[in-house]
Order: C-alpha cells, then sequence, then structure tokens
C-alpha cells in the first residue's frame, strides 16, 4: 500500500502547472466537481443543477470538469495524492482515500431532513443495502445517488431469426442459457465461419461483467471483516470453468473474453454486423441502447439517401442463468455516489461541497436516473423505473445485487483477480492455478494493508 502512494506522488510531481486548480471569483467559494461522462439526459441535469446550486447559494462558484472514463480515475488519484483534490468526485466510494484521510465523513447530512419528505430525515430513506456500500466503520463517506447490476441484452432480431424465445420473466437456467446461445451461435454466410456468437463479455481491472456466472455458483471474495480472502473454493472454480466451457467447449460466446476490449464487444452487439445475439453489460446500456436508436433515427430522417444504415436495435433484458440447486442472484458495479474532499484549511469549501451532492442526490436527482436506467438510492424513489417493461423482470433484484467488497484495498486485489481470470480465460494457466494464486496474491495485499493500518495506529 505504502508503495504505491509513494508511486502516486511521485508521478503526481511531474503533473503541468496546467493542472492546477482554477480561482473563483472575488468573494466567492470555490467548489470543484469532478464527475464522469454520464447518458445526455442526466449530463444536463448535472449542469442545470450547478446553475440552480450557485443561483441558490449566490457566494458558491462551482468549477466544473468532465473526466474521462479511461484516465478519469488515474487524474483523480494523482489529484488526491497529491493534495490538490477537487471538492467533490462523483465515483463509487474508493476507501483508500478514506485510509489516507482525504474524505469528509457525511454522517451529519445523513442525520438532516429532507425537504421533499417532511418529517424524514435522509438516512432513513436510503436503502440500506446502497448504504451499507459507502459506509465503512461506522461512518458514511460518500453521499449515494444509484445502484448499478448486470444483466445480460438479447437482440430481439437474432432471437426471432434463430427461433429463439427470451427467457419467461427474464430468468432461466444454465442448460437453457447454453442451449439458447448455442442456438444463437451461427454461420450466417455459409464459408464455413463463425459468423455470430451466442454470448459476449469482458474481463479485466474493474470489468465485472464475468463474475456473476462465478457469483451465480456461491463465490465469495473475502470474509465479512474483510481480513481474510475467501475465493478458493469449489464455487470460484465452478464459475471459471463454466465460462471456459461457453467459449471452448460450446464455442458459444466471443472468442478472447480473456482480452478484448469493451469497445470491440459493445460494437460486436450493436454495431452494423451485429455479431452478437447477447452482450453481459451494466443497467446504463439499456437505455443506451435507446439513445442510439433515437440517433439512427434522426439521422435517417435528415439523410433519407444513407441506406446502409443499420436497423434499430430491439432488445430485451434477461438476468444471468441460474446454477443448478443454487438461487438466483445478481451482481453490480457497486453504488454511484458523490465524494467529498476536506478542506483542513478552507472548511467553507468543504462545506460547499457536501451540500452540492445532498442538493445533486434529492428528488429531481433521484427521478433523473429514469433516464440513465439506474436504481435510485432512496426507497421513496426506487418506483422511478417501475411500467417500463425493460425493467420488469429485473428490478426487485437490483437493490440486493453483490456489489465488490467495501474494503480500502479492494482496488488492488481487483486488479489481482482479474489479471488471474485472463490468464485461465486465455488459458495461459490452468483453472486451479489461477485460483490459488487469487486467493494468495489477494491475501498478500490483504496482509500488507491490515500491517500497515495497524503500524499506523500504534505510531
Amino acid at each position: 500500500m505504502r508503495r504505491i502512494l509513494q508511486a502516486i506522488l511521485l508521478t503526481a510531481m511531474l503533473l503541468p502547472l496546467s493542472c492546477m486548480a482554477p480561482d473563483a471569483p472575488e468573494g466567492k467559494i470555490l467548489v470543484e466537481f469532478w464527475d464522469y461522462p454520464r447518458l445526455p439526459a442526466v449530463s444536463e441535469y448535472v449542469e442545470e443543477q450547478i446553475a440552480e446550486f450557485e443561483r441558490l447559494n449566490p457566494d458558491v462558484h462551482v468549477e466544473f470538469t468532465r473526466l474521462s472514463w479511461a484516465k478519469g480515475g488515474e487524474r483523480l488519484d494523482i489529484a488526491a495524492f497529491a493534495g490538490r483534490p477537487p471538492d467533490l468526485a462523483g465515483a463509487t466510494l474508493k476507501l483508500k482515500y478514506v485510509e489516507a484521510g482525504l474524505l469528509e465523513p457525511l454522517d451529519k447530512y445523513l442525520d438532516e431532513p429532507v425537504p421533499d419528505m417532511p418529517g424524514t430525515v435522509w438516512r432513513e430513506d436510503v436503502h440500506p443495502e446502497i448504504l451499507r456500500a459507502v459506509q465503512w466503520q461506522e461512518q458514511t463517506w460518500a453521499m449515494p445517488w444509484y445502484k448499478e447490476g448486470f444483466v445480460i441484452l438479447l437482440n430481439l432480431d437474432i432471437l426471432e431469426e434463430r427461433g429463439v424465445e427470451p427467457p419467461d420473466n427474464g430468468q432461466w437456467t444454465w442448460s437453457e442459457f447454453i442451449n439458447a446461445t448455442r442456438r444463437l451461435t451461427f454461420d450466417r454466410d455459409g464459408d464455413g465461419r463463425t459468423d455470430v456468437y451466442g454470448i459476449g463479455y469482458n474481463t479485466g481491472k474493474e470489468k465485472w461483467e464475468a463474475y456473476p456466472f462465478l457469483f451465480a455458483e456461491g463465490m465469495q471474495i473475502m470474509n465479512s471483516d474483510g481480513r481474510r480472502m475467501a475465493i478458493d473454493s469449489d464455487a470460484t472454480r465452478r464459475g471459471v470453468r463454466r465460462l471456459l466451457e461457453m467459449e471452448y467447449a460450446e464455442r458459444v460466446s466471443l472468442p478472447g473474453a480473456g482480452g478484448i476490449s469493451d469497445d470491440t464487444t459493445w460494437t460486436a452487439f450493436s454495431g452494423g454486423e451485429r455479431r452478437l445475439a447477447a452482450t453481459c453489460q451494466g443497467l446504463w446500456a439499456i437505455n443506451a441502447v435507446a439513445i442510439q436508436n433515437r440517433r439512427l433515427a434522426e439521422t435517417l430522417a435528415e439523410n433519407p439517401e444513407m441506406t446502409d444504415l443499420p436497423n434499430p436495435l430491439r432488445v430485451a433484458v434477461a438476468l444471468y442463468p441460474r446454477m443448478p440447486d443454487k438461487p438466483q442472484v445478481m451482481a453490480s458495479y457497486g453504488v454511484g455516489s458523490y465524494m467529498v474532499f476536506k478542506r483542513p484549511t478552507d472548511p467553507r469549501r468543504t462545506e460547499a461541497a457536501a451540500r452540492l451532492a445532498r442538493f445533486l442526490t434529492l428528488e429531481h436527482g433521484q427521478e433523473i436516473n429514469r433516464e440513465a436506467g439506474l436504481l435510485p438510492s432512496r426507497k421513496s424513489k426506487m418506483d422511478v423505473l417501475a411500467g417500463d417493461s425493460r425493467f420488469d423482470n429485473i428490478l426487485e433484484m437490483i437493490p440486493g445485487a453483490i456489489s465488490p467488497p467495501t474494503h480500502p484495498a479492494w482496488q488492488q486485489i481487483d486488479q489481482v483477480l482479474g489479471e488471474q481470470l485472463q490468464l485461465a480465460l486465455l488459458r495461459r494457466i490452468d483453472v486451479d492455478t489461477a485460483v490459488r494464486n487469487m486467493q494468495e496474491r489477494g491475501q498478500l495485499v490483504l496482509d500488507d494493508f491490515w500491517e500497515s493500518r495497524d503500524a499506523a495506529a500504534n505510531d
């Protein structure tokens, strides 16, 4: 852990001067706000709410920066550990910032009344599973906004072409799933090579699309106190073998799951060639398809001569398959939230940032999740996706979806697990070796974390 932080700090010294923090207009409190790209309606909401917050708080100036998905996390890490973080950042909670003393606990804001629900405090209206995802050692370290979840998107045109029905109620057993993906994997043009595959997914650091297959077998990553890895199990081995079976025995999954990029998989599903009948994606992809279809329609209306455009993508949504004698499960990237960084020398900035986080996640901030296809964090707003047939079969599963462990060393462990899973899927190492490495190398990370923490507590 210490070596990693030292490397980050060294890199931070090389930052160009252009990354220096902006100044606020004279007499105003500056709030630097960094966030990732979002779907158009949500991006518009965020920008409108920033302007409204400034109107309601004329002594505050918000400087908004949009991060990139590719490098945003790295940029945030470098800035945070160099002592130049933003005041507010949108992301899943990163507990390494908590351990470094960089984040402001937000419990006092959770215990305040909710303006749009008289007589209720914020904490009472946040779903308990979602609240736990932003807590560590009895304190709350981020303002929860929504919860993600993983699903399987099905291309209905390909299903109809092959005479395959979507699973009833969006749920299927492993055998039903395999039988369907066999029929959905085929040579369309008769040249003897497979043109369309039944399923596609990605693996790697911070890519969880494959993990629901392992969780469905009963895999656990670490024990409840976060001190011992628990991933070396028969359940984990069965899950990894399921992935290998799909690619090498059944040959129903898009080849190269141990190394292909996100863009490759998504383009194979949604691009003009439509080489994937189904793909494992986050909830965001449901509305992303709708947006893509709208843009196709607009382009065709403006350019009717463009006859080579792909057809609109008709999709159905299903859960991952249920394994024999196991309950149905769902997995999730986690809880989207806002982290507030401490400003010990300027507590007014910390307070203003926390107020902005609250403001963005109030009533309208919950309802805008409908446009993103994400589950709101507040119990009173969880019906915003109700009535949307695309979510009928999955909605009740999202609150309890299995999220990454809430642990300060999770990012390093995630990298270890992702690397070993990729090596197994590329058949560079066998399943037993991959799972043992996950356990042993993950345990080294945990031991290093707890030793460093205990040493710091005794200093």
